[in-house]
This record gives structure tokens, sequence and C-alpha cells, in this order.
């Protein structure tokens, strides 16, 4: 769990000195850093789940109650934005980049289940 962790928390930090290049302005600068935390820390729970039913044999399962975990942190997340609590901070770069870290670091989640 620990070399999964250290890869994702990898794709994050990369990911967010990429897009600080793009998004330049400071409040978008710290939304992005924010969505990396975020990321690493949903990655990290929906990666205990399937790996939990990975040992049973049952990847797939896993996998899918991971995937709702992930919209259900995008969505949360969202709704910061435009909810009753409207954090400051702007919406794109927000949702753009924890929905590039979640991704990222989704796709090489297979190579540590296999382990």
């Amino acid at each position: 769990m620990l070399s999964f962790t250290l890869v994702t928390a990898a794709i994050a930090i990369i990911g967010a000195l990429v897009l600080s290049r793009i998004f330049t302005e400071p409040k978008a600068t710290r939304a992005i850093w924010i969505s990396a935390g975020l990321a690493i820390a949903t990655q990290i729970a929906t990666y205990a789940v399937a790996r939990r039913y990975a040992s049973r044999g049952d990847v797939l399962k896993g996998w899918g109650i991971g995937a709702m975990i992930r919209v259900t942190a995008l969505v949360i997340y969202g709704l910061l934005f435009f909810g009753p609590w409207k954090v400051a901070l702007p919406l794109e770069p927000a949702l753009l980049s924890f929905a590039l870290f979640v991704f990222g670091s989704t796709l090489i989640e297979p190579l540590f289940l296999q382990r």
C-alpha cells in the first residue's frame, strides 16, 4: 500500500506543478494543491477498498465501489463551490485538477492490485 501511496502522491504533485503553470493565478494554484491533497486521500481510501475486495477474488466489486466513492467525492467537492458553503477558490482549476489526479492514479491502480 505504501508504494501505491507514493506513486499516487507523485502523480498528484507532478500534475499540480504542471497545472500551476497553466493556471497561474494564486487562487487557482491554491485550488490545484488542495485538489491534489484531496485526490491523494480519496485514492488511498478507494485503493484500500479495492485491495480488500481483490484479496477475496472480487476485484470488479472493489473497483465499482471505488468508482462510486470517487464520483461522490467529486460531486461533494463541486458542491463546495456552488452550494451554500461557497469556497472562495476558482471552480475550473479545482474540479479539473481533482478529476485529472484521480483519473491518473486510477490508471495505475491495477498494477498494484496484482501484487
